[in-house]
């Protein structure tokens, strides 16, 4: 295989880290990889992290006052060692620099792809091509999602559409559930194909609705009401539906729900209201405990809307089929509801798996739980029970077959707990110093110089690290198969349909 080459090494070069001049005309992009030869005939493959114009006859004067001929420009890279293959095809770092003068080959793409190769017995997936090289495959392993996942990127970042494509691979690779926490509708056409607009039969796509929350119009998948019981709630998360109320209203309320769960008979939130206004209208009742049952029944009818806990219970197993996926669509419900519908769901998921796994896998298999919105479940600022649910379930959730992925863009209020038991990440463009300071201390894999990359990426260009990926890359995000329902709308597309509909009307009345 004949190489190219692009250049020679200059003075002072280190084991993992060098200099070397661009040979002339050529022009040599970040993020290109470059290949250079140390000891006997050891490849070491290297990543250019910068990139600048030099000059010997540019001086600080003003242009025009001295003339400098482009005859002497030329370019110099700095490149960042990534490693070599051993003997077992093990990534190592080389321990002696590479010689002033050595000749820098530009890395192949056979090359590239010796080095991120795949490993079947870690079930590769595929979400994205090499920065630069679209014909070199970036294999993630879904044997090491059990170091859980972080996306993370600022708002209109991506990180739906790469969590879509990652869900894509799982589902049509594997057997494994997939249920998806969504707050915004973003998944709600993955059963439909992009190319064809037509429904495929890869996998099984249902999308569950609280009582109450909006259905999306124009979505095709199977949908079903979410039913989750009063008796499959924890006390807490009921509080926190409800939102605040005072601590004799919450006093009065554990009272009524021990009643209710004494008769041992299945109750929702209506039994609930129900035996708040019993106790109004109870003439046994003293006339301060009344005032206390009157305001937790005003409260209750404000929340009536948004939350309708039946009385008949959620069958888990529905979630936990093979090649399906789970959507929890929350779109349409008040912030606070939505967190503790989500804080619920994890918990109830953890708990199943923390019975069922290892001894009926067809109970309790291994299930990929993907959060939207994550830091609003995950912060200082959220309630005690969602906090504590995530934190148990991201904690000790891989033992008992649970992975979760983490979608946020706002990772510096992610519980510093919670976000140091994520060892994987897919990081798009952000540009906040404190996202960036938070993901980089929380990652012992996340370089300074990997952080210093994302103000600079474009939409749909991820850093990938993590035990799940063989070496530390730079992605294009691969196209959907299925419709992404999160993209922005198009204001000019929708302005011609506005006009063709007034149009149209217009004919019709004359």
């Amino acid at each position: 295989m004949k190489r190219e080459s692009i250049g020679f090494v200059l003075d002072g070069a280190t084991p993992l880290q060098f200099s070397f001049k661009v040979e002339k005309g050529l022009s040599i992009p970040l993020h290109e990889y470059v290949v250079v030869e140390i000891g006997e005939d050891r490849k070491v493959l290297a990543e250019v992290i910068n990139v600048g114009s030099k000059n010997p006859l540019a001086s600080e004067r003003p242009a025009g006052e001295t003339f400098v001929t482009d005859v002497y420009n030329y370019e110099v890279a700095t490149v960042e060692v990534l490693g070599y293959l051993d003997e077992n095809g093990k990534l190592s770092k080389p321990k002696i620099a590479p010689k002033p003068n050595t000749i820098v080959y530009k890395a192949s793409d056979e090359e590239l792809q010796k080095f991120y190769s795949s490993n079947e017995e870690r079930i590769p997936l595929f979400i994205g091509t090499l920065l630069h090289r679209p014909n070199v495959k970036v294999p993630v392993f879904l044997q090491d999602l059990s170091f859980h996942l972080g996306v993370f990127a600022q708002t209109r970042g991506g990180k739906s559409y790469l969590a879509g494509v990652l869900i894509e691979e799982i589902l049509t690779k594997t057997y494994f559930p997939v249920i998806v926490i969504d707050v915004h509708g973003d998944y709600v056409m993955m059963d439909r194909l992009v190319e064809t607009n037509q429904k495929h039969n890869d996998f099984h796509v249902t999308i569950y609705y609280p009582p109450g929350a909006p259905k999306i119009f124009g979505v095709t998948a199977e949908d079903k009401e979410l039913k989750i019981s009063l008796n499959q709630v924890e006390e807490e998360a009921f509080m926190d539906m409800l939102g605040r109320i005072g601590e004799l209203q919450e006093a009065a309320l554990r009272e009524i729900l021990e009643e209710l769960k004494d008769s041992g008979k299945p109750f929702g939130f209506a039994d609930v209201m129900e035996k708040v206004k019993e106790k109004i209208e109870s003439q046994e009742v003293k006339a301060e405990n009344k005032r206390r049952f009157e305001s937790l029944y005003a409260r209750m009818k404000d929340a009536e809307k948004d939350v309708k806990l039946p009385a008949e219970g959620l069958n888990l197993q529905e979630f936990l089929q093979p090649k399906t996926l789970s959507i929890i669509c929350l779109r349409g419900l008040r912030s606070k509801v939505q967190d503790a519908y989500t804080a619920v769901i994890v918990d109830l998921i953890f708990n199943n798996q923390v019975k069922y796994f290892g001894k009926d896998l067809l109970k309790a298999p291994p299930t990929f739980l993907f959060i939207e919105e994550a830091h609003r479940v995950a912060s200082k600022e959220s309630s005690r029970y969602a906090v504590k649910a995530l934190s148990t379930a991201i904690r000790e959730g891989a033992k008992f077959g649970l992975y979760l992925c983490l979608i946020s863009q706002r990772p510096r209020s992610i519980s510093p707990e919670i976000m140091a038991n994520i060892g994987n990440y897919a990081v798009l463009r952000i540009t906040n110093n404190q996202d960036q300071s938070i993901i980089e201390s929380a990652s012992e894999s996340f370089s300074h110089r990997l952080i210093e990359d994302l103000p600079a990426l474009n939409q749909g260009e991820a850093v990938l690290v993590g035990p799940y990926v063989p070496i530390p890359a730079i992605v294009k995000t691969q196209k959907r198969r299925t419709v992404h329902f999160g993209a922005t709308p198009n204001l000019l597309e929708i302005q011609k349909r506005i006009i063709n509909e007034i149009e149209k009307r217009r004919k019709e009345k004359w």
